[in-house]
C-alpha cells in the first residue's frame, strides 16, 4: 500500500500547472502528510498499550520511522494526549488538522483538561492556521487553567539551564533552557540589539545583508547584551517586553483574572508583582467585544500609547501571527487615502504580510475574534471562538 502512495506521489505531473492547481497539490499533500501522521500517532497509541516489555513508542519512531529523537519524542507526547481526545485525533485522522494543532492542542490540554480542550478547540484548530491556532490554544489555557499558573511556571523555573562548550571545529557552543518569562526577556534585548545592529548597517535604506547576514547580525546582538551591561536598545514598545493584565488581577483583587506575556504565556501572581515594581503600566481600556473604547490622536504615526494599546489587542501579526516585535503599524484605510491614525483603524502587520497587503491584493478584514489579514482569493473559514 505505502509504495503504491509513493509511486503516485512521484508521478504527480507539476508542469505547467498554473498557481491554483499547484496550491490545490499542496493542499491535497498536507491533508495527505496529516492523515499519515495520524496513523503514525495511532500505531504509537498501539504500542504503549501491548505491555510485551518491549521498547516504547518513542523508540520505535525513531528506528523504524527514521525520526530524530526530537521529533520522535514529540509524536510520542501528542500520541499519548489523543488517547483522552478522540474528536480531534479523528480530525487529524481525516486530514482536516495537521500534526502541529493536534501537538498545540495536546499543549493546551495538558494545562487544562482533555475533555475540554477536545471540545472548544477542535473548530478553531480546524479554521486556523498552525501559527495562529499557537497563540489562540496558548491564550485559552491560561483562561481556563486551575490556578494562575505559578505550579507550571515554578516546574520550568526548576528546569532552566545553561551549558557551553567548545566543538570540534573551535566553535563556542552555548545552550540555554529558560523559563517563558526570562526567554522573553532575554530575546526582546537582543531583538532591540539586532534592530540597532540593522540600522547601523544601513537598514531600509541600504543593502545591510551585504555587511552580515541576519543569523551574524543575531550572534552579535547576542554578543553585545551579554557582554556590555549598559547597552541600550531602540524604546520601540515592539521591542520590550510586554504583558496584558485584567485590571482585577493587577489590583489583586481578583486571582482568576488573566494575566499573560503577549506571546501567550500565563504570568503568575509572584511574577507579575516582581516585574511590576520595574515596569510602566500603560491603561488601555476595551469593550465587551475587544473594540477599543476611545480611539488615538488624529497624526501619521502612531504614539507609543497607541502602539501599545495596538500590541495588546493583536498580540502578534494580524496575517502569520509573527512576534510584535517584527510587525509595522498598518493603517486598514491608507493614511493618503483619507484613513485616520486612531487605534479601531490599524492592526499589527509583519512586513512580509504588509507587503502583500500594499503589493498583492491581500487585505484587513475584522472578525468576531478581532483583524485578520487575507487573501481574498482564498480566504481561511471564518470561526468564532475563545
Amino acid at each position: 500500500m505505502f509504495d503504491s502512495m509513493i509511486q503516485q506521489a512521484q508521478g504527480v505531473a507539476l508542469k505547467g500547472l498554473g498557481r491554483r492547481e499547484l496550491a490545490g497539490v499542496v493542499d491535497g499533500a498536507g491533508r495527505l502528510i496529516a492523515a499519515l501522521v495520524s496513523l503514525q500517532t495511532r500505531c504509537a497509541v498501539e504500542i504503549e498499550a501491548l505491555g510485551d516489555g518491549g521498547v516504547d513508542s518513542k523508540t520505535v519512531l525513531r528506528e523504524a520511522g527514521r525520526m530524530s529523537n526530537r521529533a520522535a519524542g514529540s509524536v510520542a507526547k501528542t500520541a499519548a494526549g489523543l488517547a483522552e481526545m478522540p474528536r480531534t485525533a479523528e480530525s487529524l485522522a481525516a486530514g482536516n488538522i495537521t500534526a502541529e494543532h493536534a501537538a498545540a492542542a495536546v499543549a493546551a490540554a495538558g494545562k487544562t483538561s482533555p475533555e475540554k480542550a477536545d471540545e472548544d478547540l477542535l473548530r478553531l484548530a480546524e479554521t486556523s492556521s498552525v501559527d495562529v491556532f499557537a497563540q489562540q490554544s496558548r491564550r485559552w489555557a491560561n483562561r481556563n487553567q486551575k490556578d494562575d499558573g505559578a505550579g507550571a511556571h515554578e516546574a520550568l523555573r526548576r528546569a532552566r539551564s545553561f551549558k557551553d562548550w567548545v566543538n570540534d571545529e573551535g566553535m563556542g557552543v552555548l545552550v540555554a533552557e529558560l523559563d517563558p518569562t526570562s526567554y522573553q526577556q532575554v530575546r526582546k534585548a537582543i531583538n532591540a540589539e539586532y534592530d540597532r545592529l540593522w540600522r547601523e548597517d544601513g537598514g531600509r535604506d541600504g543593502r545591510p545583508d551585504d555587511l552580515r547576514t541576519p543569523t551574524q547580525r543575531r550572534c552579535d546582538a547576542f554578543v553585545s547584551v551579554v557582554t556590555n551591561s549598559g547597552s541600550r536598545g531602540p524604546a520601540s514598545p515592539r521591542m520590550q517586553l510586554t504583558a496584558v493584565v485584567d485590571i482585577e488581577r493587577l489590583q489583586s483583587d481578583n486571582p482568576s483574572a488573566a494575566a499573560e506575556i503577549i506571546d501567550g504565556e500565563a504570568l503568575p501572581q509572584a511574577v507579575l508583582e516582581r516585574l511590576g515594581c520595574a515596569s510602566t503600566i500603560t491603561g488601555v481600556i476595551f469593550s465587551g467585544k475587544g473594540e477599543p473604547i476611545w480611539v488615538g490622536r488624529d497624526h501619521r504615526h502612531a504614539t507609543s500609547a497607541q502602539v501599545k494599546a495596538i500590541m495588546a489587542r493583536d498580540r502578534h501579526c494580524t496575517g502569520c501571527a509573527a512576534g510584535p516585535e517584527r510587525c509595522e503599524i498598518h493603517h486598514i484605510v491608507p493614511w493618503q487615502h483619507g484613513g485616520s491614525t486612531n487605534i479601531d483603524e490599524m492592526c499589527l502587520a509583519c512586513p512580509s504580510c504588509h507587503h502583500n497587503i500594499h503589493d498583492r491584493g491581500y487585505i484587513v478584514v475584522k472578525t468576531d475574534t478581532g483583524y485578520k489579514i487575507i487573501n481574498p482569493n482564498n480566504p481561511l473559514p471564518d470561526y468564532s471562538g475563545p
